[in-house]
């Protein structure tokens, strides 16, 4: 549920605690990235030098980069109202209007 008071009236505590809140969002999606982009590359190097037969280790590929995707998806949500954040560097969250720019 958006917030009904505009980010211009909050406080400079809230301001402050959101912009801390979206930072922290900001740095687990970049350390998840590459965390499941390290997995990618291991499987892959793995399942290549090891000669291992593609269907052991291709479906195990999918997953990961599956399970990457529903961590951003999941992840990506405005720390204020809940609701999803633009994923092309808008400038405001859609639900309450917050600014993004930290």
């Amino acid at each position: 549920m958006a917030d009904p008071e505009p980010f211009d009236d909050w406080t400079d505590e809230r301001k402050g605690a959101f912009r801390q809140a979206l930072r922290a969002r900001q740095e687990r999606q970049v350390r998840a990235g590459r965390l499941f982009g390290l997995a990618l590359v291991a499987l892959v190097a793995a399942g290549v030098l090891l000669r291992l037969p593609e269907p052991w280790w291709i479906p195990a590929v999918g997953a990961v980069a599956l399970a990457g995707l529903v961590h951003r998806m999941v992840n990506w949500t405005c720390p204020n109202c809940g609701d999803r954040l633009p994923s092309r560097r808008g400038s405001r969250c859609l639900g309450c209007g917050a600014p993004l720019d930290v």
